[in-house]
């Protein structure tokens, strides 16, 4: 029969959820970065992220060019991101990934972007799925560079004390889902959080965000 010598570590993470489930800065890292193409051509990368005390957040996209190849706000996050992150250049890169739930896929993944010390602003938004209950996702809010807390319009001013973090943790909130009123028409490219397995939700507008 097996001995067993305790361990705290593995003590302090019973009962505790695996995944990011409040709004809040964390630092971690990358364990994927991969190309997304909606069915309507829209462009983007979506992350799977691990933050140090092991709790992931997936599905968390930035869309990044429209079909008609015009930027969107995603795409100035990205450079964000890559400001705090050091990285210059994104070579995209078929191979195998991981899945939330274990298992590997072929993608088109940035592996410029995997396993750096990265810190990002999670934000947790609410939403109404088609059956009427309400779900949430996360968004990356913004980036900051983990060894330091400066953010990328500061590490590109030469500021060496970080300031802005601060600021937006002090005043941001979990996004409401929206009214009644306000819901006619509205298709989105939101996801359920991912339930406890790890598998991905179903897209609760379906949208036609999905895989590339």
């Amino acid at each position: 029969m097996r001995s067993y010598t305790l361990d705290t570590t593995a003590a302090q993470q019973a009962n505790q959820n695996s995944y990011i489930d409040q709004t809040g800065k964390y630092i971690g890292a990358f364990i994927v970065a991969k190309a997304v193409t909606s069915r309507s051509g829209t462009e983007g990368i979506e992350f799977s992220f691990k933050a140090q005390d092991g709790r992931q957040a997936n599905y968390l996209t930035l869309w990044t060019f429209n079909s008609q190849g015009e930027a969107l706000y995603g795409f100035k996050v990205l450079n964000a991101l890559m400001t705090v992150m050091g990285v210059k250049e994104l070579h995209p890169k078929k191979g195998t990934v991981a899945k939330p739930d274990g298992t590997r896929e072929e993608a088109i993944a940035y592996p410029d972007l995997h396993n750096k010390p990265v810190g990002i602003v999670l934000q947790k938004e609410f939403y109404f799925k088609d059956n009427g209950d309400e779900g949430y996702k996360f968004n990356i809010f913004a980036p900051f560079q983990a060894s330091t807390e400066l953010m990328a319009k500061e590490i590109l001013d030469n500021k060496t004390q970080p300031q802005a973090l601060a600021s937006i943790i002090s005043s941001l909130k979990d996004k409401p889902a929206p009214t009644q009123q306000s819901r006619g028409g509205q298709t989105g490219n939101a996801y359920q959080a991912p339930a406890q397995n790890g598998s991905q939700p179903a897209d609760p507008f379906g949208s036609d965000f999905g895989n590339f």
